[in-house]
């Protein structure tokens, strides 16, 4: 293994032994834990032992496994189960796995990573005393001309000993230590692994250019989801947001420059297009109008009143008639 990984605190991600389990509830547990739809195939069933921990940080789906020798297949059957588009970075940590996808096969050992995508199908051959640590991120986080090039990386091995790769897969290790109380600094964290992750594929795949409008475009998206989650702070303010972010209140602006909003105007149009919901849906059909506009962070009832109308084009309480018409 790397030396690096020796000194690493993996035991917070992966599990340090594999557990007695059946084959069964094995495959349930991976296929929960990774959110994919795995096949399996085992030479001693009645054997057979693996454990596996999972957590989300952010944008990340991280998942430790320790496992006795199998067989894992994503089939084309597998593919149709309802998941979103991903890739899934794997480092081994002890033991051998054969990964196999487009075409390709690469026997990965300690200290070696490799990428595979959830959209093809791929085939693992696990060894005893098998240890890794995992990382699941959507496509649609590093944008469409990074994803393109990314796929051609699939089944290839890489050295988690080169590059930027020991900061990364340093820091996803670390990930898993942070506690739960600790989760909205793991969020901010997690973005910075996966631009730090972007860059280390970029390099494998010979991307020599920025990210350019895609990082620009994941950038905005991760802001709005901040921004998403926090509609209901009448408080929520550009200089905080930006904050958060960590980015400057020139540069958030920035990112909004194309996306036809301003920061503070997407904030409104979210918070309208919430409203909208609660007022449609019948099972709220007895919440006073400003009680909803509160709800989503219009503290003044009056402002609520002008702030719809102006984007809706009818008071919140003419919408709602309509729509439960």
């Amino acid at each position: 293994m790397a030396g690096w990984l020796n000194l690493m605190p993996t035991g917070h991600v992966v599990p340090d032994t594999a557990a007695k389990v059946g084959p069964g509830v094995w495959e349930q547990q991976v296929n929960a834990g990774v959110s994919l739809h795995f096949s399996f195939e085992f030479d001693n069933p009645k054997t057979f032992a693996g454990s596996i921990t999972h957590r989300a940080v952010g944008e990340l789906g991280l998942f430790g496994v320790a496992c006795l020798r199998h067989t894992v297949h994503r089939r084309p059957d597998d593919l149709t189960r309802a998941a979103d588009a991903s890739f899934l970075l794997t480092l081994q940590l002890a033991g051998t796995k054969q990964v196999t996808q487009d075409g390709r096969a690469t026997t990965l050992r300690a200290g070696e990573f490799a990428l595979y995508d959830s959209e093809q199908p791929l085939t693992f051959d696990v060894s005893d005393d098998y240890r890794s640590v995992n990382v699941r991120f959507r496509k649609a986080t590093v944008g469409a001309h990074d994803a393109a090039a990314f796929a051609h990386l699939v089944a290839r091995r890489f050295s988690a000993d080169h590059g930027i790769a020991p900061v990364v897969w340093s820091t996803i290790l670390s990930l898993g230590s942070l506690a739960p109380a600790h989760q909205p600094a793991g969020i901010l964290l997690a973005g910075n692994v996966l631009d730090m992750t972007a860059t280390m594929l970029r390099a494998h795949a010979g991307i020599a250019e920025p990210a350019g409008s895609d990082d620009r475009l994941r950038r905005r998206q991760a802001v709005q989801a901040y921004i998403d989650a926090r509609l209901s702070d009448p408080d929520l303010r550009v200089e905080t947001i930006a904050a958060a972010c960590f980015v400057s209140v020139r540069h958030l602006h920035a990112l909004f420059r194309d996306s036809g909003h301003t920061v503070a105007g997407w904030i409104r149009h979210r918070r309208v297009e919430a409203c909208k919901a609660d007022l449609a849906n019948p099972a709220a059909r007895d919440v006073p109008v400003a009680a909803i506009g509160a709800r989503w962070g219009f503290g003044d009832p009056s402002h609520f009143g002008q702030v719809f109308k102006a984007t809706a084009g009818v008071t919140p309480a003419e919408f709602r008639r309509r729509a439960l018409a």
